[in-house]
């Protein structure tokens, strides 16, 4: 594995959360308010790339290396488990846009992603939080 993978799964976990939860960060730190509108604009494409970087990781991080990281480094793997969930689900939120346009033929897949955007939207905000502070735990453990 490439060592710049985990810093690109951080950088993309920490944008997913600054968008998730641009209303809470923004009461927090009033400075990021610019940060966090120019994020939201390419919104749609971010969830998309954030879809994608959590596929990756799964595969070819969380479950290559299962039976080491279950031996050797049980919390680092629940870590990069709860990343890649959280990032998937972000991802799927973000993303919805695209998605319904690419899958507006297929009922099957655009019935189970109703299903989940109706699940993962009102969640939305936590999400955000919890990707950030997944992300500063996942950047302590890479330090």
């Amino acid at each position: 594995m490439s060592s710049i993978m985990p810093w690109i799964f951080l950088i993309t976990l920490i944008v997913l959360g600054l968008i998730a939860a641009a209303q809470k960060i923004g009461e927090l730190i009033p400075a990021s308010k610019g940060l966090t509108d120019t994020l939201k604009q390419s919104e749609g494409w971010i969830g998309l790339v954030g879809i994608f970087l959590a596929l990756y990781w799964l595969i070819f991080v969380v479950l290559r290396y299962i039976g080491i990281m279950l031996q050797h480094a049980l919390l680092s793997w629940i870590i990069s488990v709860l990343g890649v969930l959280v990032m998937l689900g972000l991802g799927l939120v973000f993303a919805k846009p695209q998605l319904q346009e690419w899958t507006k033929s297929n009922e099957a897949i655009t019935g189970f992603l109703n299903k989940a955007w109706g699940f993962l939207e009102p969640k939305r905000e936590v999400l955000g939080m919890v990707a950030l502070i997944l992300a500063l735990v996942f950047l302590g453990k890479t330090i």
